[in-house]
């Protein structure tokens, strides 16, 4: 349950810092920060970690990060955790209507 609410905070976050950023290069890169210290603080192990982003910067548009997390089936004695599942959380922003188009 944990590892899912690792997801999405990590997608809400990384959908944030992508559509405030000036470019899609720049607002990646921001985003892959903040994916990479939710990974840190959440004692993650950075393989069991996928992201994309998706959309446009454009005014109007929207912007989406996709976080998916390897969850451990089970833990058996002698033998560690054996499987793994996938959680997916996803995040979309709204592009400010308003804004400059992306640089």
């Amino acid at each position: 349950e944990q590892r899912a609410v690792d997801a999405q905070d990590a997608a809400r976050s990384a959908a944030r810092a992508l559509v405030v950023a000036d470019n899609w290069g720049d607002g990646v890169a921001a985003a892959d920060q903040v994916v990479s210290q939710a990974v840190v603080n959440n004692g993650l192990a950075p393989a069991d970690v996928t992201v994309r982003y998706t959309g446009s910067l454009a005014p109007g548009e929207e912007v989406s990060a996709v976080v998916t997390v390897g969850v451990p089936v089970g833990n058996v004695p002698g033998l560690g955790l054996v499987g793994t599942m996938h959680y997916t959380a996803r995040s979309t922003e709204h592009v400010d209507s308003y804004r400059a188009s992306p640089s």
